[in-house]
């Protein structure tokens, strides 16, 4: 007897077809998972970035309005009401004002007849508010005329009546706003700097009878923004409307915008239709290094009231150390989606062997037939 090894016999059409019904499927599953996975991890990083764009502008917000509040109540103090009533009760003579305005500015040194302004009991107070008020960096009180009558220290000038701040405070009058210039760069103090400017009421009522100003460090608000990190690019930078940056982390440059300046001012134009802007978010491009960088952006409530102030909390992050995780995630499903397709070949190519099996020889004269059988059976008994 002898025996026959036989190779396996495989049918390349039906193992052509489970690959071409298989792998394609695999790969449409695999797209269309990494793309959905990746767009819920996109709104979920722009969530997350306008929300911390949010808690920062209502940060920057909260300690502005403390600040404005801090100003109002130092202008109706009663030395600062009671120094500015006696200045405004004096005879404005603006020939005289004129005179004494040019020696303060020419010489650098305050004259004889204006020394008392710098040394009256409201003088003292600011400086003792000074001392123990790192923020502020300056305060001075002006007369209904404008003309100087107590201040922290030396000013740069007497007559301050054509200053923006102090015609600004004058006309909002008495009704407790104050008159609010933006954010500018001090280059004497190297400090980032505010004004701000109050009209200061007389002792008896609510009579116009000057202004009170303060010149105010305003590192503590910005250090909420600095404060801000998200990994290790993640940064937050105060934005204007038109791009130009009020204060970011990155070195200070005065000509530098904001690298997502075009398409936020798009945005806005989009979506600000006389309705208030609550956040928004998108990506740009950060010209520094060319990376690509999700953005959120969220406006601060200060311009409201002061429509100067009209500030944006734009809170950024790398795209790439963003997407990280739906990297690993994607490396994952493509080790299961390769484990998968092993498995389909291995079915494949066993069908294909099964459905390609070679016939069977059968020897006829092994084949018990019983029709026969039975006949001779019948024939042995007779």
């Amino acid at each position: 007897m002898s025996l026959h090894l036989r190779h396996p016999h495989m049918n390349a059409r039906v193992l052509t077809v489970f690959a071409l019904a298989s792998l394609p499927l695999l790969a449409v599953v695999a797209i269309v998972a990494l793309g959905a996975g990746q767009a819920q991890f996109r709104q979920a990083f722009e969530l997350q970035l306008t929300q911390v764009a949010q808690q920062t502008a209502s940060a920057v917000d909260a300690y502005m309005y403390h600040r404005f509040v801090d100003v109002v109540m130092l202008g109706r103090t009663p030395s600062i009401r009671e120094v500015a009533t006696a200045g405004s009760a004096l005879p404005l003579d603006p020939t005289r004002v004129h005179e004494l305005d040019y020696q303060w500015r020419d010489t650098g040194r305050v004259p004889a007849s204006l020394a008392p302004a710098l040394e009256n009991a409201a003088s003292a107070f600011l400086r003792d508010q000074i001392a123990h008020d790192a923020i502020y960096r300056e305060v001075l009180v002006t007369d209904r005329y404008g003309r100087l009558v107590a201040a922290s220290g030396v000013t740069s000038d007497y007559d301050q009546s054509d200053e923006d701040w102090w015609l600004d405070a004058r006309d909002r009058g008495l009704t407790g706003r104050l008159a609010v210039s933006d954010v500018r760069w001090d280059d004497s103090a190297k400090v980032f700097a505010l004004d701000m400017a109050v009209a200061v009421p007389s002792p008896a009522g609510d009579e116009f009878a000057g202004v009170l100003k303060v010149v105010a460090d305003i590192r503590e608000m910005l250090a909420f923004v600095a404060g801000t990190r998200l990994g290790v690019t993640g940064e937050a930078a105060l934005v204007r409307r038109d791009g130009s940056i009020v204060y970011s982390a990155r070195p200070r440059d005065p000509n530098a915008r904001f690298f997502g300046a075009t398409l936020l001012g798009q945005r806005l134009d989009a979506e600000d239709q006389g309705e208030p802007v609550f956040g928004l978010a998108f990506t740009a491009r950060d010209a520094q290094d060319g990376q690509s960088v999700v953005v959120g952006v969220a406006p601060s409530q200060l311009g409201l009231t002061y429509p100067n102030l009209t500030w944006f909390v734009a809170v950024s992050q790398a795209e790439e150390e963003l997407f990280s995780p739906v990297r690993t995630q994607a490396v994952s499903l493509l080790v299961v989606i390769a484990l998968a397709t092993i498995a389909v070949l291995i079915l494949a190519l066993w069908f294909s062997m099964r459905l390609a099996a070679p016939p069977i020889e059968v020897d006829m004269h092994l084949v018990e037939h019983p029709a026969v059988t039975r006949i001779a059976d019948e024939e042995s008994t007779r």
